[in-house]
Parts: structure tokens; C-alpha cells; sequence
């Protein structure tokens, strides 16, 4: 809500007072129509056209969002009936009417105004776009105060830390002034926060180096503000004006909502600590998969936590402090105050790879040792394959041995070959290995070789 204390305006309420009371004693009300004493018409609709208009300008203008509470500040008193009045060009209509016992609102204002006790500044909410208007009070039908309220639709912007941002203001202004006569205003929450007059600038709190507007294209009706590495503090509503009578710009309010985005890389078992930007009650949430969940709601330094965080989160120093952080602890933080607003985002990545992700080395390892293991099992079957044939092979060539020796008797006679119960036959045999040849003479001098596969050969000698 947005007051001009303009000295303009005392002086015009002071002689609007005595106009206003002349001209409500020539009314008369019976429960609510106003009829009108009986003038000729044109000197009525003349003056009626004379005191509204200057009634509208003289009034104390108040400005408000629409939707939000505004409070007329009357410091009048009355001990009699005070009525309040909404008037436009088109309607006039009571919006609170009290005596000394109760006070009764208007059809169309019931159940949005009403009065603290004690004061005569009423309280309107919410705030419609048609309440825009003149207010007027009156006690015992003498007039005490007036306001003008204009109702304001803010844009809204977004923007996050140390970005940058322009809100747009847009105005009919001289395409051909010099620089020295340009006059531009901003204000945030009614403070100062950048100003143009008869060529010198001025900064608000906060905002020297950082705030600025084209002159240039003032030139073409852009009021724009760029504003500079946005903070937290930035936050609020931004207003603008223009001309040596303040005029409103469009549109007559903005909106900066400042986002606070950090990220953080963590190690398992570190202590997180994330930034709560000074809000007295913020609800932090976490966001994993697309799934949010509630961390904690904050009040101070006083927290209430879901379970999973319960035992491991604490308030310090305006921060919200998450100890002995995990993998699963990846994901986003989101701070929002009681408004709902997001005032800041934090996206937090903790080293270390989770469980689920051993699943391919453990694999990879996995088969390289049952590789191995066929390969080992493989080449001990392979010798010993080798070693069975080896063994086959011996006692093939022992057989074929043994074959050979039969047929060495061949041609002898049976006599010879069988020999004498009585007489034991002398049959003295030499084997030389691995010689290659053994000889074996007869009575006859007659040698027989006998050679076998294997490199063996056998000379039987007989007698």
C-alpha cells in the first residue's frame, strides 16, 4: 500500500471539506437512496461535475495490489454517525455506516470492510479491481477525510542469485527532451531505488552500480530497470513513475520474486549446510525421481522434521544443517517461505557411487573369473589327455611286443619248441635297453633279428 504525502493535497482537502459538507446538507438519505433536494437541473449537474471532479484530484491517493488489504488512514473523530462512501463517475455507494452501537457494511463491500476499534480508518480486503475509486468519510454528514485508491496488477519475475534482470515499465513520454528534464523514478516498498531529476541520479539503499535506465530509451517510452546481480534483499514489489507529477508507468507494479539457487558437492558422512536466506518460517522439501517430499518446517531456530531426517538435522545460524549426508541425499532442497514462494533452491551431489551401481564391475570381475577358471580346468584336462594317451600308447607297443615273441619259434619242431618233462630247458635270455639291438647266436651260427615298432629289438638265443 502506497500513500503520496503531497502538501498539494491538505490545502485541497481542507477546501474540499467545506464543499463537501455544503453539498451533503442539500442531500437527504432514507435507508440508503439519496434524492436530492429539488435545483435546476443545469446548476446541479455544473456543480455536482465541479465538486466530484475536484473532490477526485484533491484526494489522497492510495495504492494497493489487487487482492491484498488496504487501510484508509483517517485521524479524524467523530462522535455522531460516520459514513464512509465509495463514488466514481458512475455510482456512489455506502461502504460502512456506523452509529454508537454497531456498523453496517454496504451490499456490495459486505464481508470486506470493517473498522478496528476505536479508529475511523477502515480496513478493505481483499481488494477488488473494482474498487478503484474515490473514498470518502463523513461524521453527522460533515466531511472528514478522502482517499483515492488505485488498484494495481503487478507482473511477476523470477530471477535467482547474482543473475541479472530487466522489469519492463512502459510510459507515453517526449520523444524529443533533453537529458537534463528527463524524470524517471523507481521505488520498492516505497523506498527510493533509482531516480532521474533535472540530470542527477540517485540510488537507493543498496543499489548504486547495480540499478539503471536508459536514457535513450526513455526517449521511446521504455522506463525499463536493469537491475544487476540480483540478491535476496531484492525481493518486493517495484513501482515506477515518470513526469514531474509522478505519473504511474505500465504496468504500475512488478513483482520480483528472487530465487536463491546453489549447488553443492558433498562426500559421504559431510555435514550439509543449506541456506535458509533469513525467512522466519520456510517449509523445506527434497526432490528425487520426480517425487517430492517434506523435510522439515522451520519456525526460528525451531524445526519439526519428517522421520527420515528427525535425527540428523538441526537449525544453525539461520542455516538448516543435514548431517552425515548419503547418496541418497542427492537430489534438490527446495526452501519455500509461508507464502508458498520458492526463496531458494539447492542442488546437492554427493560423491560416491550408490549400491546399484557396483552391479556392473561386480559382473565384469565376475566373468573374467569363471574365465579364468575354465581356462585353468581346461588345460589340467588337456595334460591329462595327453598323459592318458601317452600311458595307451606304451601299453600298445608292450602288446605288440609280446604279439612279436610268438611267432619268433616259427618253423622249429614241435620237440623243439616243447620241451623234455625230464630236461628243463636252458634258455638264457639278455635284455639290453635301451640298446637297440640284442643277438642271440646258435649252435648253427644263425642270428635272428626280431625289431619291434617302438625301436625295440630282440635277438633269442637258443640251444
Amino acid at each position: 500500500m502506497h500513500f503520496d504525502d503531497s502538501p498539494l493535497n491538505y490545502s485541497c482537502i481542507k477546501n474540499g471539506n467545506i464543499s463537501k459538507a455544503q453539498r451533503r446538507k442539500s442531500l437527504k438519505r432514507d435507508g440508503g437512496r439519496q434524492t436530492a433536494m429539488k435545483l435546476p437541473q443545469p446548476s446541479k449537474s455544473a456543480i455536482y461535475f465541479i465538486l466530484t471532479f475536484g473532490l477526485f484530484l484533491c484526494a489522497r491517493p492510495v495504492e494497493v495490489n489487487i487482492k491484498e488489504t488496504v487501510i484508509f488512514p483517517c485521524n479524524e473523530t467523530c462522535n455522531g454517525q460516520l459514513l464512509w462512501t465509495f463514488e466514481t463517475d458512475n455510482e456512489e455507494l455506502d461502504v460502512l455506516k456506523c452509529d454508537q452501537n454497531a456498523c453496517t457494511e454496504g451490499d456490495s463491500f459486505k464481508y470486506r470492510a470493517s473498522f478496528k476499534p476505536g479508529a475511523l480508518s477502515p480496513t478493505l480486503y481483499p481488494v477488488l479491481y473494482n474498487d478503484e475509486g474515490l473514498y470518502v468519510a463523513y461524521c453527522n454528514a460533515v466531511f472528514l477525510c478522502q482517499f483515492h485508491l488505485k488498484v494495481l496488477v503487478p507482473a511477476t519475475v523470477s530471477a535467482s542469485v547474482n543473475s541479472n534482470i530487466t522489469l519492463h515499465c512502459y510510459a507515453r513520454t517526449k520523444k524529443q527532451v533533453a537529458d537534463d528534464t528527463v524524470n524517471v523514478l523507481w521505488k520498492k516498498d516505497d523506498q527510493i531505488v533509482f531516480q532521474v531529476k533535472n540530470g542527477i541520479t540517485t540510488y537507493g539503499p543498496g543499489f548504486k552500480g547495480r540499478a539503471s535506465v536508459s536514457l535513450p530509451h526513455y526517449k521511446d517510452g521504455d522506463l525499463s530497470l536493469n537491475i544487476h546481480g540480483v540478491t535476496t534483499s531484492d525481493q518486493g514489489l517495484f513501482r515506477c513513475y515518470h513526469g514531474d507529477t509522478d505519473e504511474h508507468g505500465y504496468p504500475g507494479a512488478v513483482s520480483l520474486n528472487v530465487i536463491a539457487g546453489q549447488n553443492f558437492y558433498a562426500k559421504t558422512s559431510d555435514d550439509l549446510h543449506l541456506d535458509l536466506f533469513g525467512s522466519d518460517r520456510v517449509k523445506v522439501t527434497f526432490t528425487s525421481h520426480m517425487a517430492e517430499a517434506l523435510v522439515c518446517d522451520v519456525t526460528g531456530s525451531y524445526s519439526m522434521c519428517s522421520p527420515d531426517y528427525s535425527n540428523r538435522v538441526s537449525v544453525t545460524k539461520g542455516f538448516l544443517v543435514v548431517h552425515d549426508v548419503t547418496s541418497s541425499d542427492t537430489g534438490t532442497f527446495i526452501v519455500r517461505d509461508e507464502t508458498g514462494e520458492v526463496v531458494g533452491v539447492h542442488t546437492v551431489t554427493v560423491e560416491g557411487v550408490p549400491r546399484r551401481r557396483y552391479f556392473i564391475p561386480v559382473s565384469v570381475v565376475s566373468v573374467f573369473a569363471v574365465i579364468c577358471v575354465c581356462l585353468i580346468v581346461g588345460w589340467r584336462c588337456h595334460r591329462q589327455s595327453q598323459a592318458q594317451q601317452y600311458r595307451c600308447s606304451y601299453n600298445t607297443i608292450q602288446s605288440g611286443v609280446e604279439i612279436l615273441r610268438e611267432p619268433a619259434c616259427i618253423g622249429l619242431s614241435q620237440q623243439e619248441t616243447e620241451p623234455e618233462p625230464e630236461v628243463r630247458a636252458r634258455t638264457p635270455v639278455e635284455e639290453t635297453m635301451p640298446e637297440t639291438v640284442r643277438t642271440t647266436e646258435k649252435q648253427d651260427d644263425t642270428e635272428e633279428y626280431i625289431t619291434t615298432g617302438n625301436g625295440f629289438e630282440e635277438t633269442i638265443w637258443e640251444y
